[in-house]
């Protein structure tokens, strides 16, 4: 009868020992691996190794552009194509460059010298130095405004009444505003406005070997429209 009361105990720590892990949880005595697999899961994920792309700073625009003149003789308006360059200092603050496909208006002589028909043709390069600042956006739409400087250079100029022409490259100042439309993360619309201040010296000499000298005001008004890209 002792034995059999050593037996039993025996017996029974073995089946406990033995039994099927589910059937201690069941019994209220959680198993050691459930208590691993449960800590893993609620361990942090470990950081990825790679971090998505920074998009870059760099942007460029192409756009069509009407260069209407308040000169001070009359100079006929022209369109052309621009392009930008630019780079965003900080969020809101934005320089560029900006080219153009050289024009070539033609100055008509008035008042006086009105009688004298075409003067002269100039073509000439266009290029912007501007810095703007871009307020927030307002859903899609972001307005902007700035101003810089603006260099005319003068590839070829062009006879008329006045022989021998020559035209000076020279420097003026730009108002900006305009307003960008996102279209995606890449792309945008412009519509853009400039108010430049601009004058060239010009020579030349007029039928009887007259020479004349004038300072031309040709003081453009650029609007154009267009896309902007963004490097990423």
């Amino acid at each position: 009868m002792s034995r059999t009361k050593t037996v039993i105990p025996i017996l029974l720590a073995l089946g406990f020992l033995l039994a099927p892990k589910s059937s201690q949880a069941q019994d209220g005595l959680p198993s050691q691996p459930s208590e691993v697999a449960s800590g893993i899961e609620g361990a942090p994920a470990a950081p990825a190794d790679s971090k998505p792309a920074k998009e870059s700073r760099w942007f460029t625009r192409i756009g069509v552009v009407g260069a209407f003149y308040h000169s001070n003789a009359r100079t006929s308006n022209n369109f052309t194509v621009s392009f930008d360059v630019g780079y965003n200092i900080t969020k809101n603050i934005a320089a560029s460059v900006t080219v153009g496909v050289p024009p070539k208006p033609h100055i008509t002589g008035e008042g006086a010298v009105a009688s004298l028909g075409v003067l002269g043709k100039v073509r000439y390069g266009p290029v912007f130095f501007t810095g703007s600042y871009r307020f927030p956006k307002v859903g899609r739409v972001r307005p902007y405004g700035g101003g810089g400087a603006a260099y005319a250079i003068i590839f070829k100029e062009f006879d008329g009444s006045v022989t021998q022409l020559g035209v000076h490259n020279n420097w003026g100042s730009i108002l900006q505003g305009g307003v960008e439309y996102e279209v995606n993360k890449k792309y945008d619309l412009f519509f853009d406005f400039k108010e430049i201040w601009l004058a060239v010296d010009a020579h030349g000499q007029l039928s009887g070997n007259i020479p004349v000298k004038a300072r031309v005001k040709l003081n453009p008004s650029l609007v154009s429209m267009g896309i902007k890209f963004h490097f990423h």
